[in-house]
């Protein structure tokens, strides 16, 4: 047998070297861990060569290194060169490396920039923190002209920046592409570099938008509150700061329903939350007769207004709505207009409440009828179309007050205010008479659990504004906690600010010059070209406190200016 000992001992002794080679092999391979927390951190700019600031560049290949590899696809919107260079830019990716070529056609005598945009993200999805720029001079000289600034906006912005020639050349200069542009950090921060001395015009808008044409129907956008930014031969400008909104569309009557055969809606294209009372709606039915229908704004949807025939017989099956003179601000405004509405022979929905759907937290206070509960439905109903009962900890029967805003829209409180720290039942059910028209609730009986804490404190804030007095000069606080509350003040006799019963809580103050005296900020127009108000916000929050008056230190607004 000891040749098959001698045939197989080969064998074995190969297949166990194989074996331990492959434990050995798959010892040695490391890999990444499974699962752990989420790759958050920012890709950063380790260094560059040549670097930043480099002069007599002759068109040398540029190497950048970063600190994770990069995503390649983010690479051709994540890298912009300015002033534009009309052949190709060759830029390659590998790892963590990119590469940067220029033609050799570049101009003589100038600074090129390269900015690395906020596009720029890592392999994780992670985008850069904010944008860098780096200048190479084809010269003996690189600008080092800079503005800067915050921009406040929703979402994601970027800045446009052009160089203007001929002042009186601006009117359509947005649908131009911009000499510079920028993102803006997570922080509402960007940074111009290198710029060189002259006059400047800025705009804060979308980053989706960034580098394109201004379209002021579906982006938010701001301006500076100066037209033209002059900017001296090596001077950094700062607080160059944008506060961006959509611009409001203007006035159309976009649609128009009818339910049943006594209600209907007609919706705009805008909020009607100021709108003058004094319009007028006209029903016109099939057989030439017309009917002026009870209507109100829309406790729902603030576009909408609803409608109320006060006649309740059959109509026909179409009806004609016209509406005259709706004006808004005493400068928006509709002449008139009209929709045909077709009229559907059977209700059978059910009443809803839309609002709240889900149970509610009250912070009474200690006056009487302030903090009421607010019932909104989903159809108009006659006053004595439901009744209410109110508990408080499930047994104890409230007496409640009922305040009817509209007919879709009911405030209720309880008539000896709310108490804190208690919790409340309301339950709402249809009248016999509503049932007897047909009409029911979604349930047989709605229920909304309100939750009371403790009383509501306030106190009050006082600044006294120093030097030159601007007329115009009003200031907001914004509530951190609840950022629909806003306080407004304007300069008094007494030459200060007050903000008298302001809830407790933090705030933020922002002062700006009301230069149309409509009361809120005006971030600039694009066409016509009209600069943003002056706007200053205080870089400190301010507390507010139960029972206390706090009396700031003066303000001097031209040293804010």
């Amino acid at each position: 047998m000891s040749w098959v000992r001698n045939l197989l001992y080969p064998f074995f002794g190969g297949l166990v070297s194989i074996i331990v080679l492959l434990f050995i092999g798959s010892c040695a391979v490391i890999k990444p861990p499974s699962g752990g927390p989420k790759d958050i951190t920012p890709p950063l700019l380790v260094y560059a060569e040549p670097p930043s600031g480099t002069l007599q560049y002759k068109g040398e290949q540029i190497r950048l290194e970063f600190s994770e590899y990069i995503d390649e696809s983010s690479i051709e919107k994540g890298i912009r060169v300015f002033p534009n260079v009309e052949d190709e830019i060759l830029i390659n990716t590998r790892g963590t490396n990119l590469t940067v070529d220029f033609p050799d056609n570049l101009e003589e005598d100038q600074t090129y920039v390269i900015n690395l945009s906020r596009n720029i993200k890592d392999e994780h999805g992670v985008e850069m923190a904010e944008a860098i720029f780096l200048a190479y001079s084809t010269g003996d000289k690189i600008d080092n002209g800079a503005i800067s600034g915050v921009v406040w906006g929703e979402g994601p912005m970027s800045v446009h920046l052009w160089r203007i020639i001929q002042k009186d050349s601006l009117e359509n200069i947005f649908q131009t592409r911009p000499n510079y542009f920028t993102d803006v950090s997570n922080k509402g921060k960007y940074n111009f570099q290198f710029l060189s001395a002259g006059n400047y015009l800025l705009l804060a808008l979308d980053r989706s938008a960034a580098g394109l044409a201004l379209d002021t129907r579906r982006m938010q956008y701001g301006l500076f509150w100066q037209k033209i930014i002059a900017l001296d031969q090596d001077q950094s400008i700062t607080d160059v700061n944008v506060i961006t909104k959509k611009e409001q569309p203007q006035l159309r009557l976009q649609r128009g329903e009818w339910n049943a055969n006594n209600w209907g809606r007609i919706v705009f294209s805008r909020s009607l939350n100021d709108l003058h009372k004094n319009y007028s709606v006209i029903l016109g039915y099939d057989d030439g007769t017309t009917e002026s229908p009870v209507s109100f704004h829309d406790p729902i949807n603030p576009n909408s207004l609803i409608l109320i025939r006060s006649d309740k017989s059959p109509i026909s099956n179409k009806i004609r709505i016209k509406i005259e003179n709706i004006f808004i601000n005493d400068i928006v405004f509709l002449d008139s207009a009209s929709v045909s509405v077709a009229v559907p022979q059977d209700d059978k929905n059910y009443i809803e409440l839309t609002e709240p759907k889900k149970a509610v937290t009250i912070t009474p206070t200690a006056n009487k009828d302030t903090v009421y509960l607010e019932l909104k439905f989903s159809e108009p109903i006659p006053q004595w179309g439901l009744e209410y009962e109110l508990y408080k900890n499930d047994t104890i029967i409230v007496s409640e007050k009922i305040v009817h805003i509209n007919p879709m829209w009911v405030n209720i409180i309880p008539r000896n205010n709310w108490e804190p720290r208690i919790n409340y039942t309301l339950k709402i059910f249809a009248s016999d008479t509503l049932k007897n028209m047909g009409k029911t609730l979604q349930d047989s009986v709605i229920t909304v659990n309100i939750k009371t804490t403790d009383y509501q404190g306030y106190g009050g804030l006082y600044i006294p504004i120093a030097g030159q007095i601007d007329s115009l000069l009003s200031a907001v606080l914004h509530s951190i906690e609840n950022p629909e509350q806003k306080n407004l003040s304007f300069v008094n006799s007494q030459e200060q600010l007050e903000f008298n019963q302001i809830r407790e809580g933090r705030y933020t103050l922002t002062l700006f010059s009301d230069r149309n005296n409509d009361k809120t900020y005006t971030t600039g127009t694009a066409k016509p070209l009209t600069p943003a108000e002056w706007f200053y916000v205080m870089p400190d929050t301010i507390e507010i406190r139960t029972n206390w008056d706090i009396e700031m230190p003066s303000l001097n607004i031209q040293e804010l200016y």
